[in-house]
């Protein structure tokens, strides 16, 4: 995955909303997962999550922008 680069307060800031969204998503896997007697392991969570964010966001910056409004 290719992350471009980012002036230090736009890097941090990307940091951030990717860690709270891995954060979210297991909190919510996890008390679904609890009310099944269950729990989620989260290094096992964290790469399956990591390894679709990367896949998602290389589909993404293969598309192409339009060139015109609708």
């Amino acid at each position: 995955m290719e992350l471009k680069s980012l002036s230090p307060e736009l890097d941090e800031l990307r940091k951030v909303i990717i860690s709270s969204n891995l954060t979210t998503c297991y909190v919510i896997l996890n008390e679904l997962a609890l009310k099944e007697g269950e729990s989620a392991h989260y290094e096992k969570f964290r790469t399956g999550w990591i390894n679709t964010y990367k896949d998602v966001y290389r589909l993404v910056s293969k598309m192409k922008t339009r060139k015109s409004a609708r």
